[in-house]
């Protein structure tokens, strides 16, 4: 049963025909999704699309889309709401170049490390987690995280599932890397906020 509903996770589809599309890149992605939970199924709708670029080259690192569950109250800071929102919600990146896997690692703990002054509360977690990339990230790499409230982040990396963490105060910190006080990037904060 676990397994499926891993499945149906990853695999989710469109709910329409609409697409929310990243402008440099001109990739799309679907404006809505929808994942199966314990009490049924969850429309998420898209918050806003982007691309992460190194900051001098202007090189593409890679394009990303979230979701949130459709009618979430997110508040005035919408950013810190979806830091903070125990609703389902999804981040998906699709890498645009390859890169070591160390610097993988490092691009998330240097931006979690930034948004907090103790990370004992998700330590475990965070390594478990670094622990799902065991290889350097390569050009066309997929990257999943699924949050359901109840059942927890679940990560995949091109269709297959790398684990489930349970930890909710490790999943408003990976969101932190988009969505925190300090963010990877500012610019692609507001862009992933724009569709809100």
């Amino acid at each position: 049963m676990l397994k499926s509903l891993l499945v149906v996770l990853v695999l989710a589809v469109p709910l329409a025909a609409g697409a929310i599309t990243e402008p440099k890149t001109k990739t799309e992605y679907p404006d809505q999704v929808t994942v199966t939970t314990g009490t049924g199924d969850v429309t998420l709708v898209a918050t806003g699309v982007g691309l992460r670029e190194k900051t001098f080259a202007k090189v593409d690192v890679y394009s990303i889309v979230s979701y949130v569950a459709e009618g979430t109250d997110l508040g005035n800071e919408k950013g810190h709401g979806l830091v903070t929102a125990d609703v389902p919600k999804r981040i998906r990146m699709d890498l645009r170049r390859g890169f070591s896997r160390d610097k993988l690692i490092a691009a998330f703990e240097d931006v979690i490390e930034k948004n907090y002054d103790d990370m004992s509360a998700f330590a475990d977690d965070m390594a478990a987690f670094f622990a799902y990339f065991e290889r350097d990230a390569e050009e066309k790499d997929e990257l999943i995280f699924d949050y359901l409230p109840g059942h927890g982040l679940t990560s995949t990396l091109n269709g297959e599932v790398k684990g489930t963490i349970a930890n909710t105060a490790f999943v408003e910190a990976l969101w932190t890397v988009w969505f925190g006080k300090k963010p990877a990037n500012g610019g692609l904060k507001k862009d992933l906020l724009k569709a809100l």
